[in-house]
């Protein structure tokens, strides 16, 4: 893949796992500026993703797969603004769906990716790896709200914990239906997955970005036991540094074979 294609999805995968982890959130007593920053993450990210997709990388502008990304960005100001929780939580799941359409089509056009069962399997790794970056920043930044807001329940970062503890292990699981459905495809192009430079990329992307994130999660909810948000907002600021890292790999293995790993 070209590096703007790769760097339209990035931008993209960010915005979708903001969005997505904040329709979770969309009820909590918050405050408005909550919800405009952290809204205006997924908006300058999904804003780059057009930047570079039109921009740099000569997209045509009849190309459908911006579409989503400017129907999230026309939201922006509905779910960030002074509204009704309902209505915000009904915007952000609006503008998820709509970043979740062009990141699915931004993924089809990957040479590699062949038949509608492989393009379902190697998008599912593409949100997840999303979801999984925007959820850990997200909720890293929702630790530091108790300093503005003392009285905010800690059940809503219990809540955000478990929710980046899952999309890791869907991730670990998406990794392993990669493996299946595009290992055979990948030994046909002599692609060797067992050689030592794929095992330390491969090994660093799960180790790093996905199990050692997944036992701070662990450590996260024990700190939350007892209510000590910010020893849970220090782990997590490390959970988000290594995830970025591991998302980072993933960019490099994607742009060495191909597929979204």
């Amino acid at each position: 893949m070209s590096w703007s294609s790769l760097g339209a999805q990035f931008c993209l995968e960010l915005s979708f796992g903001v969005l997505v982890t904040l329709a979770f959130v969309a009820r909590a007593p918050l405050g408005t500026f909550f919800f405009r920053a952290m809204g205006g993450t997924a908006l300058v990210t999904m804003l780059a993703a057009l930047g570079i997709s039109y921009g740099v990388g000569e997209r045509a502008w009849s190309d459908p797969r911006g579409l989503g990304a400017v129907v999230a960005c026309a939201l922006w100001p509905v779910y960030t603004g002074p509204v009704r929780a309902r209505t915000r939580e009904i915007a952000l799941i609006a503008a998820s769906l709509a970043c979740t359409c062009s990141l699915a089509l931004e993924v089809r056009t990957n040479a590699a990716i062949e038949g509608l069962w492989p393009w379902a399997v190697a998008s599912f790794s593409v949100f997840t790896t999303g979801l999984v970056g925007g959820s850990v920043g997200l909720a890293m930044v929702f630790g530091h709200w108790y300093l503005t807001v003392p009285t905010l329940d800690v059940a809503w970062l219990v809540r955000l914990n478990k929710l980046t503890m899952l999309w890791m292990a869907l991730s670990c699981v998406a990794l392993a239906a990669m493996f299946m459905v595009f290992g055979e495809p990948l030994r046909a192009r002599d692609v060797d997955l067992l050689g030592p430079w794929a095992l330390f990329h491969i090994g660093t992307r799960v180790a790093v970005g996905l199990l050692v994130p997944l036992v701070f999660g662990g450590m996260v909810a024990q700190s939350l036991r007892y209510k000590n948000t910010r020893s849970a907002t220090g782990i997590l600021y490390a959970s988000t540094v290594l995830v970025l890292i591991g998302t980072a790999v993933s960019l490099y293995l994607q742009d060495s074979y191909g597929v979204p790993l």
